[in-house]
């Protein structure tokens, strides 16, 4: 009887009750995986998900989690949990003692072209994880071509080992007018018909916060609902919106629950989201999904997945952010054609491509070392 190829996936990030891009990554993944691992008639596969211990591992057993996948602790020292023929990073990271085969998903942009965006302890952190990871790993999933080229200017010897396998997006799901109306008072406080714009992340100086608060001033009548939970450089944002008097116009909702964050996309006038730098940029897909015109920054990854479906501007001129919020404001057959070409590009991001194509490279490698 042949062998069961035995895999491991450190799937911490799933178990977190606040998952955010990564989290949500994961999550998604590994449900995806789960049918191909069931349905695949090529060999036998047992799988485990690790959980790094701590609040991870607890959380991880209130999960119910998809067959035929078991799940244990995730103890860097210890690889025989059980011993697995292949290991999958999901969050850019692998154990000191390696295993046969090695795969890792970078979601990050590295090395990052500014020092601005976290500590410099973080950075140094994240720099060694980072190239750890690479060196070791028998291959490199990134999430998007930008992420491969920014590594490979980095190291070009990588090219071999780096395949780009884009993230998914969930379907929308649609609610009623009664709803989104009971969601604007009760939630938002909105009861005189408010229009806002919408930035759906963490409140952090990476993601421009404080230009779209300069470019708010110029745009009257609108507010700006914040849904994210703090971030680096989150309380000097806070400062710079009491300073310009916007805090009247500013909601912050925190960390938004997937209901919540379906009625926003439902019911903004726009995802404003020009960022000075993403490695993929899943809001910019999951408010396409809803027909929501997107304007978001013509660098890094978001042209790459906005595709010609969002208005770009340059991060850095406050007045070009402005202007883009004021001509879909006032432009509705603008806004129109944003969401219908956005709706289209949405639905070219499946997670059943991304489970797919993850398990055509786990398939590829182990062929090589067959």
């Amino acid at each position: 009887m042949q062998r069961a190829t035995k895999l491991a996936l450190d799937a911490t990030e799933a178990a977190q009750p606040e998952r955010t891009g990564i989290g949500i990554y994961s999550e998604k993944l590994l449900f995806h995986l789960a049918h191909l691992l069931i349905t695949d008639p090529s060999r036998p596969f047992r799988a485990v998900l690790g959980f790094r211990p701590g609040p991870f591992f607890q959380w991880a057993w209130s999960h119910t989690w998809p067959m035929p996948f078991s799940i244990s602790p995730l103890l860097d020292p210890w690889l025989r949990f059980p011993r697995a023929d292949l290991f999958h990073g999901l969050n850019q990271w692998l154990p000191e003692r390696r295993y046969p085969i090695q795969v890792v998903t970078l979601h990050e942009r590295y090395p990052s072209l500014s020092t601005s965006y976290s500590t410099p302890d973080f950075q140094r952190y994240m720099a060694e994880r980072i190239e750890k990871a690479t060196r070791r790993a028998d291959r490199i999933i990134a999430v998007s071509d930008s992420v491969r080229q920014q590594l490979l200017a980095h190291d070009p010897t990588l090219g071999n080992k780096i395949r780009v396998i884009h993230h998914g997006v969930d379907p929308p799901r649609l609610a009623s007018q009664d709803e989104m109306n009971a969601f604007h008072k009760s939630v938002l406080g909105f009861v005189n018909g408010e229009r806002f714009f919408l930035n759906v992340g963490a409140i952090q100086t990476r993601k421009n916060i404080a230009s779209i608060a300069l470019a708010l001033r110029q745009v009257p009548g609108f507010k700006l609902v914040l849904a994210g939970g703090d971030g680096y450089g989150a309380e000097e944002i806070r400062t710079l919106i009491r300073k310009e008097g916007l805090q009247d116009r500013v909601v912050f909702l925190g960390h938004t629950q997937p209901d919540t964050l379906r009625l926003l996309y439902l019911t903004a006038t726009a995802l404003v989201f020009p960022s000075f730098e993403e490695a993929f940029g899943m809001p910019i897909l999951e408010a396409m999904g809803y027909g929501l015109p997107v304007i978001t920054s013509d660098t890094s990854a978001m042209p790459e997945i906005g595709g010609n479906a969002a208005l770009y501007v340059d991060p850095n001129n406050i007045s070009y952010i402005r202007d883009a919020m004021l001509l879909v404001a006032e432009d509705d057959t603008l806004a129109r054609d944003l969401g219908r070409r956005g709706r289209q590009r949405a639905s070219e991001f499946r997670w059943e491509d991304c489970a797919s194509q993850t398990w055509k490279l786990y398939q590829e490698v182990l062929q090589e070392h067959t």
